[in-house]
């Protein structure tokens, strides 16, 4: 799977976002929030999505959108699954709350660079490190990113650095950086 392709696709053009969480089935996914953001200015936050047996080979397109919407409500405050609603809510909730959601789908700085898993592994202990995150904790995570395609997609204003992290059926979104 060419995920910096689909990424690439979806993430320079909120259209074909929203077209794609149109026609989302909501599945059922395994959520895991860190908001590690506890030494002002320099956060971090990461999101881990857990989706069935061999979906995110067949649909990462989907399931994109579907960590995307997740986070949304997530950091909203927002009821988990606010997007299992029939394809006119959706429509609507996509064109009221456009700037909203444009802002979590899109970077407004596109980067689409590959790295490997150990480099996001070192801007995850240097930012929870500056956070005085646990070296438990961190690593905890780092083993969930272990062998994981990365790619850097860009940053945006509340976070310098995005990355999405795919390992089998598994997505891993992490912003950090200067956040005032």
């Amino acid at each position: 799977m060419d995920y910096l392709a689909v990424l690439k696709d979806l993430i320079t053009n909120y259209e074909k976002f929203c077209h794609v969480a149109m026609g989302l089935a909501w599945i059922k996914i395994e959520a895991e929030y860190n908001d590690w953001f506890k030494v002002y200015p320099m956060g971090i936050n990461i999101g881990i999505f857990g989706f069935p047996e061999g979906y995110v080979q067949k649909n990462f397109a989907n399931a994109y959108v579907r960590a995307v919407l997740s986070g949304i409500a997530f950091y909203e405050e927002w009821d988990k699954d606010f997007f299992d609603i029939p394809q006119s809510g959706r429509k609507k909730c996509l064109d009221s709350g456009g700037k909203l959601y444009e802002e979590y789908a899109i970077p407004s700085e596109l980067r689409f660079i590959k790295r490997d898993w150990e480099y996001l592994a070192k801007e995850i202990r240097f930012f929870a490190g500056l956070n005085k995150i646990p070296l438990k904790e961190q690593e905890n995570i780092i083993s969930k990113i272990q062998g994981a395609e990365v790619i850097e997609t860009g940053g945006s204003y509340y976070a310098d650095y995005e990355y999405v992290a795919v390992k089998g059926d598994t997505v891993i979104m992490v912003c950090c950086g200067l956040w005032d």
